[in-house]
């Protein structure tokens, strides 16, 4: 990757590692060493919670974990996805198919929203219910595509680790399509005046030890990033103080 990539990625991660704080995530880190998908990931943070009292019994809970794929080149998304083009215009076709037929669904059954998710806009509907054959149809094609298309990339292998409940791809524009996404991931999209979410990843339920595991990891990696900071700075600090002697 090129110098001039490379610091448009770290330029994505930033604005990632910024936008999860904001979205009350309030442990992340850059860059985070993971061995059950053999990568490192480019921003990951958590949300972790105090213990709640239960009948006299303090409840620690593993909070919710998102992670960040950042995109500065369209090339290396592909590449990353392991995509080709007939299955991705078949997959682009299917997904614009369950998108209007879930907006009409939603719109006139309100009553499917499950409303179990710890944060509202990442509920889920039950359009399976009332969505008949063909919509069920459509999912089994689209989660058949999706593993042709992704199986042996890190956007799956993310996925089968179940180490987080939300994954998104933070790109820059043009660079990742909506509908050649992987199946549940989002899109974030880097515009001038910041990150807009064009599509919403969809939660996923994650082993409570798993999302330990991941928190430890982002606490571990954003301590050493600071700790190697604090070295720097403390270097340059004696290297002046040196000459003033």
């Amino acid at each position: 990757m090129s110098r001039g990539a490379v610091a448009r990625v770290k330029r994505l991660q930033r604005a990632a590692f910024c936008w999860a704080l904001q979205q009350g995530f309030n442990v992340a880190a850059l860059d985070i060493p993971v061995s059950q998908i053999g990568a490192r990931l480019d921003v990951a943070a958590c949300k972790l919670d105090p213990p709640r009292r239960v009948r006299g019994n303090f409840l620690l809970k593993a909070g919710p974990v998102m992670v960040f794929e950042c995109k500065a080149d369209r090339a290396d998304f592909l590449r990353d996805t392991r995509s080709e083009e007939q299955l991705r215009e078949r997959l682009r076709q299917l997904n614009q198919q369950r998108e209007s037929a879930e907006e009409a669904l939603r719109r006139d059954f309100p009553t499917l929203r499950e409303g179990v998710t710890l944060f509202p806009e990442f509920d889920v509907y039950r359009f399976q219910e009332v969505g008949g054959e063909e919509y069920r149809g459509w999912l089994e094609e689209i989660s058949e595509l999706s593993q042709q298309l992704y199986s042996r990339g890190r956007f799956s292998r993310m996925l089968k680790w179940r180490g987080a409940n939300l994954h998104y791809v933070v790109a820059e524009e043009g660079v990742a399509h909506a509908d050649e996404l992987p199946a549940n991931w989002g899109l974030i999209e880097l515009r001038p005046n910041g990150l807009l979410v064009l599509v919403k990843a969809i939660w996923q339920d994650a082993p409570d030890v798993n999302l330990w595991g991941m928190a430890t990891k982002i606490a571990a990696t954003a301590t050493k990033g600071l700790e190697e900071t604090l070295s720097v700075e403390l270097t340059r600090a004696g290297a002046v103080e040196g000459r003033l002697l």
